[in-house]
């Protein structure tokens, strides 16, 4: 893959959210790559001690999203990786649909994306506007090859798989919030909340960051 100024997408917009969350990135992410995200990436590149040339080529995304080990000096600890150092498939599954900007369609019409993650789900819903982060996420696992509870309540993750003490890269995440539950699956973390990438996120496949208050579980296959 190869993403440099000029090009625009939903991916170019993934490359910003991250950058931002480094605090490498200053201004909205729009999903336009133009100076501001050369320089940011730039910054990135000399910070881990990549080749600097402002480009994100398959070492530079790799180092984004699986980043290397260590902590640089002045910079924020990486997001914890598996325990082969690889990204798991489902959470390859959310980033392809990351990129193809999956969302709801306003008014009459449904996205088919959305409504085929329902079919993984004992609802089986025909429709974009029936909540569905916990059939998004059942949709990445089992495209990957991963059972899942094939639910469509959130809540069902709460007892999936395995718990773990701390978040760790692509472990289903379950939070509490109005009107009751939310399933995403982890990126990142700080002080003062978890980044994850999740469905039915502003209507939409989207990377949200929420408060440690709400989180419950993390969750891992079994």
């Amino acid at each position: 893959m190869l993403f440099q100024k000029g090009d625009s997408g939903p991916k170019i917009k993934l490359i910003q959210e991250r950058l931002a969350e480094l605090d490498l990135f200053v201004g909205e992410p729009q999903g336009n790559y133009g100076t501001l995200t050369k320089n940011a990436v730039s910054a990135f590149q000399e910070l881990y001690g990549l080749e600097v040339d402002g480009i994100v080529g398959d070492e530079t995304w790799g180092a984004l999203f699986v980043p290397i080990e260590g902590t640089p000096q002045g910079g924020n600890p990486p997001p914890p990786r598996t325990a082969d150092d690889e990204v798991p498939p489902w959470l390859i599954e959310g980033l392809t649909d990351l990129g193809r900007g999956t969302e709801e369609i306003a008014g009459p019409d449904d996205n088919p994306d959305i409504v085929a993650y329902h079919q993984f789900t004992s609802l089986k819903a025909k429709d974009d506007e029936t909540a569905w982060c916990a059939s998004a996420a059942c949709a990445w696992l089992e495209r990957a090859g991963v059972e899942s509870p094939r639910s469509a309540a959130a809540a069902s993750f709460k007892d999936w798989g395995q718990e773990l003490e701390a978040g760790q890269l692509g472990c289903l995440v379950v939070m509490s919030r109005t009107g009751g539950n939310h399933v995403f699956l982890y990126l990142d973390e700080d002080e003062n909340g978890v980044y994850g990438i999740g469905g039915n996120q502003g209507d939409r496949v989207s990377v949200t960051k929420f408060a440690w208050a709400n989180i419950t579980n993390f969750r891992w296959p079994v």
